[in-house]
């Protein structure tokens, strides 16, 4: 950990009961930062907050689904009861759905479109003033697949949204600067949370997760499978360390077989 501190006290974290959710909101205690996690399993969310809470972080938790149009507004005034100000907003909830042109049908985009690009737009202007208040920081968890295509899976309505998160990103940045309030987007490849070893690995037969693991070896050029989200965080895995990582793609991190139909992000539970 870097000596750096937080200076802020309030961080808002969405889909923060586990996960890439529940890491970032791991990082930001140790950094000093208090905790706002928003998730819809009221189960996952009272064992986030008492793991958080031994760091001595004050941790307090919105039940809330964001796939209700109505809970941007719900969760902002939740936050307006505990502070006027919010530091840090962790734009994390999203999901996928990976499928051919063919196959990919109009609920489906329809989901990916409000969670991937409509809820972290809503949710930044419903907290609007308090981040304004505090000149705080806006990051969105975006995705590699909004710039990076591997042969196989098949990704353009999932490509489409991330891509939109990515430009909202830059807009927003721009539009929001002048009144203090940074934006920035973090583009993570796949990542074996949770909710991905549950959707997606543990129905795999042996030789499913052999061709698994392969072709992540063979479309990525550092090979990184990164490993599951626990406490305290592990190290990626490298599946061949002695390749030299190719220098045009730092921050690859793996990606779905060509049959994946749907395995939600980490940050949709």
């Amino acid at each position: 950990m870097s000596e750096h501190r937080t200076t802020s006290r309030f961080a808002v974290v969405t889909g923060g009961s586990e996960g890439l959710g529940l890491a970032i909101a791991d990082a930001l205690a140790r950094d000093g930062a208090d905790l706002i996690l928003v998730a819809r399993n009221r189960g996952k969310l009272e064992t986030a907050a008492k793991e958080l809470g031994r760091r001595g972080t004050v941790v307090h938790t919105v039940l809330a689904d964001l796939s209700a149009p109505d809970a941007p507004a719900l969760i902002a005034g939740h936050v307006g009861s505990l502070t006027t100000r919010v530091d840090t907003l962790v734009n994390n909830v999203g999901t996928a759905h990976f499928a051919s042109l063919a196959d990919t049908t109009v609920e489906e985009m329809n989901t990916m479109w409000h969670l991937n690009v409509q809820v972290p737009l809503l949710l930044s202007q419903q907290l609007l003033p308090a981040l304004v208040n505090a000149r705080g920081s806006i990051i969105n968890i975006s995705s590699y697949w909004a710039r990076k295509m591997v042969a196989g899976p098949h990704s353009a309505a999932y490509s489409a949204t991330r891509g939109a998160l990515n430009s909202m990103t830059r807009a927003l940045a721009s539009e929001l600067g002048p009144q203090g309030v940074r934006v920035n987007a973090i583009a993570p490849g796949a990542v074996r949370t949770p909710q991905y070893e549950r959707s997606y690995i543990a129905p795999m037969t042996a030789e499913e997760r052999a061709a698994h693991d392969e072709q992540i070896e063979r479309s990525y050029p550092w090979d990184v499978w990164a490993p599951p989200m626990t406490s305290p965080p592990q190290p990626p895995i490298w599946p061949r360390p002695s390749g030299p990582p190719a220098p045009s793609s730092p921050s690859t991190a793996g990606s779905p077989p060509a049959d994946l139909r749907q395995v939600p992000e980490a940050a949709s539970t």
